[in-house]
């Protein structure tokens, strides 16, 4: 173990980078294999990226593919070029958002209780894709849960990310029957400058949707996950806007997918071990290698990284998501039920859709018991 002022640089904060490990994404495995992104930009985008912020807030604070705009680019085919804008029209918008101080105004108006319920629904909508991944390989699954929970609450001396990552990467090396073919050496990225003419109505309008999902999710669920671990080392809400809207930009420039923080990442590199900027700044530098040196092996290597793996590791995520709604069902019953409310229609339709409707919901019964008295 080295420790650098507030950084740690160990295996357990290793461990804990492995927790949200970006190249084994699956929304960054498809925005490569279906769209035919380069890799090199990816992964050089996200390995700068998770540096910068281990250094700047010495906090773990992972960034993951944005959902809404993922989700519609790989459903719809979209070019290459469509998703650079993408990242670059929705970085503008959080600086815009951040400097102007309306992010703190949006945060303000937002309870806890609204919070809660977004975090709920993420870990239900995380529950949902742990399960699918799992299915895959329902034996291998069980065996990863069996390994992590033994490793996290019995056996602490090995890190358990690490063990089933381990396990995953031999699998997916045994598995894997295209290595031979493999070429390494020195890659650039492909440098996008934005043009108006790969701007679309429908990339507007999911930008937009997307804007409200991350402000719900990686701003304000994000801020207050990372506070309540952290509560010396605060977060506030613009400071995350600004991160989005500098990334976002820089991402598009050397060819990266559309980026955020987001309160699943943060969960799952806790639980896993990371407590310091140190996992963030070791994933990086693998990420930067890996985007220079290694991007043809390691795409083919996580193509068939076992899903059944990364379920099971969700699946932890999401307890570590859930865990805070335990002191809400003991003091305040109420807040417990829009919680619910709020966690169901977001993982119904849309964590988007979700916030809005608890801030109707709050907002309306505060009225009306203002009424009422």
């Amino acid at each position: 173990m080295v420790r650098v002022k507030d950084l740690e640089f160990s295996v357990k904060e290793f461990s804990g980078a492995l927790g949200d490990f970006g190249p084994i994404n699956p929304f960054i495995v498809s925005y490569i294999a279906i769209l035919g992104l380069n890799p090199v930009g990816v992964f050089l985008a996200m390995g700068v990226v998770n540096i910068a912020l281990g250094f700047i807030y010495r906090l773990p604070l992972p960034v993951e593919p944005k959902k809404a705009i993922a989700t519609a680019a790989i459903a719809e085919r979209w070019r290459p070029q469509q998703v650079y804008l993408a990242g670059f029209v929705t970085g503008i918008v959080w600086l815009i958002l951040s400097l102007s101080g309306i992010v703190n105004i949006l945060a303000s108006l937002t309870p806890i209780t609204v919070i809660r319920g977004i975090q709920f629904g993420l870990a239900i909508i995380l529950l949902r894709e742990a399960v699918d991944f799992m299915l895959s390989n329902l034996p291998l699954a069980l065996i990863c849960i069996a390994l992590i929970a033994l490793l996290s609450y019995k056996f602490e001396v090995i890190p358990s990310a690490l063990a089933v990552f381990s396990l995953g990467l031999i699998i997916a090396l045994l598995s894997s029957s295209d290595l031979r073919s493999i070429t390494i050496g020195l890659s650039a990225p492909d440098i996008y400058l934005p043009s108006i003419s790969d701007f679309t109505y429908r990339l507007a309008t999911v930008a937009f949707s997307q804007i409200i999902l991350t402000f719900s999710n990686a701003i304000l669920a994000t801020c207050l996950a990372v506070n309540e671990r952290f509560p010396k080392r605060r977060l506030r809400e613009e400071k995350l806007a600004l991160n989005m809207g500098a990334l976002n930009i820089f991402s598009s420039i050397v060819g990266g997918v559309p980026m955020c923080h987001g309160s699943g990442g943060f969960a799952s590199q806790y639980f896993f071990g990371a407590r310091t900027g140190g996992s963030m700044i070791m994933e990086g530098v693998f990420e930067v290698v890996l985007a220079l040196m290694l991007a043809d092996p390691m795409v083919k290597i996580f193509r068939n990284f076992p899903s059944a793996v990364v379920g099971a590791m969700l699946f932890f995520a999401c307890i570590e998501l859930c865990k805070p709604l335990l002191n809400l069902a003991k003091s305040d019953r109420l807040g417990l039920i829009l919680v619910i409310v709020i966690g169901v229609v977001s993982s119904i339709w849309d964590l988007a859709l979700g916030y809005m409707v608890g801030l109707a919901i709050f907002y309306l019964s505060r009225y009306i018991a203002s009424r009422l008295k």
